[in-house]
């Protein structure tokens, strides 16, 4: 059957973890059972969107569903109803309430940093460890146990009991104060909802490490006697001041998010030599990116637009910032912005440290970077900053030549969806043969020599002395394209080649043309990670079958006998008997199914990140 996404204006309204778990846990077994053989049945009914809530016709029943006008959150049972005579316990109510993203303490945080102010006496004295109380452990505890029951059954059978599960740990967690593990098994039943209901949306990668994230944050607390505050979470981001005197733009760039949210994000890089956002990010359609770049920001006592923001020189007082680097914006910060002319690799100092360097090095610096394990992460680490020549078209990239570089780059689209014109801007980029520019991107560690374009400069135009292709933008955007946010015209290039096939000729037969280097780990041991999470322990190889020995073979011949034992561990464990396999209590010494996971996911982290430094260092040797 094929089973169409989730209806558009699922996407814009949310529901508390909690009530769905009740709605699942009231309802019927036989409704619980029609529900888990087709999930996504809701999808084809009619769903009509209205201002305070939103009605779907199921066939001859009328389902509504109120929700919070300024959240968009259905949060009480009594914003529910439907027309049949079970409601509240009717199938029609629980399949259409199933739709709905489910609403999570990071979504209410993005949303609230704007009306962040100065920190709290109590915020600001925080002590770097969170002593573990017996409630975190209860919560950790149940946490790891409802994983364990969804890896016995796998995702692809993990119906509305399991996820009735998976939702209450996140409710305990939640009422317990750990934000990052409630926020983790959230992410973890919205991708088995994706998965089951065979959504465009759906990532099985995504959904195995969010099941890692949850298990290693869950073992932390309850293993030791105090976590770090990244660990435990915070429901508001926790601003405290910061000694910045100057802040120079970098670029701005849409944000559209899976589970509804659309805004902008403009990077600014300080006089500490450090990177801090400013973002406008509410729950709306992808269209919301586009307009909150033109609308204002209030930054203190002033209303300036993305647009003019990331196009200027910042001098800034009384500045605080959340530790994962966005600036507060409170009324007693003080923001005064200066226009940016010129070049900025040479007439400003801030840029000049942070990307003067050549490519090679700015990417070395990017891997040096480790990558976060679920917590708070460094903003923007993998940006990166250099002057190239278009060369043409390669596929839907357009291929570069970049300084001190003798093999080319990929400069790839960033978010490839109609509402924010990447597409558009790069293929008349790569009708220009010839143009010099100055890239701003991010490196994709996972591709070597391929890069995710997000602001360009014009190099050397304006002055008409410079032969070949010239790009000339609008006064206002001060020699600036943001290539999610503007939208490029065929009248700013000069002297172009319009001609599709003469560009794909340049460079159709180049040798050296960046190719996927895509690894996901040790792939016998990523095979058998990706059975466990959707089919469960019964889906993993016993470790005495012919396939899975030839696979301890194999990866010991291949020199990699951490991989050997990991993979032999798992399917020990698999075949296990399912007491013998919980992990939340365990009194043995051998590690469950959620440990190994974590384990697994860990090493092939590690496997991952060196296999693409290696070859983003050859790419550019």
């Amino acid at each position: 059957m094929d089973n169409p996404d989730r209806p558009e204006v699922c996407r814009q309204v949310r529901i508390r973890a909690e009530l769905l778990a009740q709605l699942i846990d009231q309802a019927p077994a036989r409704i619980r059972k029609r529900l888990d053989r087709d999930p996504a049945l809701a999808h084809a009914w009619t769903w009509s969107a209205e201002s305070t809530g939103i009605a779907i016709q199921a066939g001859d029943e009328t389902v509504r569903l109120d929700f919070d006008t300024e959240t968009k959150t259905v949060s009480h049972i009594e914003q529910l109803g439907c027309s049949c005579l079970l409601s509240p316990k009717c199938f029609h109510l629980l399949a259409c309430a199933s739709c709905l993203t489910i609403q999570t303490d990071a979504a209410e945080a993005e949303t609230a940093t704007a009306d962040a102010d100065e920190p709290d006496a109590d915020v600001a004295d925080e002590t770097p460890l969170i002593e573990v109380t017996d409630a975190m452990r209860d919560a950790a505890d149940r946490s790891i146990s409802a994983i364990g029951g969804m890896l016995d059954s796998g995702a692809r059978r993990c119906g509305v009991v399991l996820q009735s599960s998976l939702l209450r740990a996140a409710h305990q967690c939640r009422a317990a104060g750990l934000i990052q593990l409630s926020a983790a098994l959230l992410s973890v039943v919205e991708g088995v909802v994706r998965l089951r209901a065979q959504s465009g949306n759906a990532d099985a990668p995504q959904l195995q490490s969010d099941l890692a994230r949850a298990i290693v944050i869950a073992q932390r607390i309850c293993r030791r006697p105090s976590v770090e505050i990244e660990t435990i979470g915070h429901v508001r981001r926790p601003f405290e001041p910061i000694g910045l005197s100057r802040l120079v733009s970098l670029l701005a760039e849409p944000i559209v998010t899976r589970s509804g949210y659309a805004g902008v994000c403009v990077s600014l890089l300080a006089d500490d030599d450090r990177i801090y956002q400013v973002s406008d990010v509410r729950p709306g359609e992808p269209d919301l990116a586009l307009q909150a770049y033109r609308g204002g920001l209030e930054l203190g006592g002033t209303t300036v637009s993305a647009f003019e923001l990331c196009r200027s020189g910042v001098d800034v007082q009384n500045m605080t910032a959340s530790p994962d680097r966005r600036l507060g914006r409170g009324s007693k910060t003080r923001w005064a912005l200066r226009k940016q002319t010129g070049d900025l690799l040479q007439d400003s100092p801030l840029w000049r440290s942070r990307f003067g360097q050549p490519i090679a090095e700015q990417v070395d610096r990017a891997f040096a970077v480790q990558e976060s394990s679920g917590m708070i992460a460094a903003a923007e680490s993998d940006l990166v900053v250099f002057h190239c020549q278009v060369l043409g078209r390669q596929g839907d990239a357009v291929m570069v030549r970049a300084d001190d570089t003798e093999r080319p780059l990929m400069l790839r689209i960033a978010l490839d969806t109609d509402q924010v014109p990447f597409r558009e801007n790069l293929s008349l980029i790569a009708r220009s043969p010839g143009l010099e520019l100055v890239v701003t991107g991010r490196v994709r560690r996972h591709q070597a020599g391929s890069i995710d374009a997000l602001a360009i400069r014009a190099a050397g135009s304006g002055d008409g002395s410079n032969e070949g292709p010239r790009l000339a933008l609008p006064e206002s955007w001060q020699n600036v394209c943001q290539l999610g946010l503007d939208r490029l015209e065929r009248h700013f290039f000069s002297d172009t080649d319009p001609d599709d096939e003469t560009c794909e000729r340049l460079v159709g037969d180049r040798p050296g043309d960046p190719t996927e280097s895509r690894v996901n780990g040790v792939p016998g041991l990523a095979r058998q990670q990706l059975a466990l999470v959707l089919g469960g322990r019964g889906s993993v190889a016993s470790p005495t079958s012919g396939g899975h020995r030839r696979m301890i073979r194999t990866m010991k011949q291949q020199l990699l006998p951490t991989a050997a034992k990991l993979a032999d561990a798992v399917a020990t464990a698999a075949v296990a008997t399912k007491g013998a396999g919980t992990d939340s209590v365990r009194t043995d010494a051998s590690p469950g199914l959620c440990e190994l996971l974590a384990a697994t996911d860990r090493y092939q982290t590690i496997f991952r990140g060196e296999y693409h430094r290696q070859a983003w260092q050859d790419w550019l040797s």
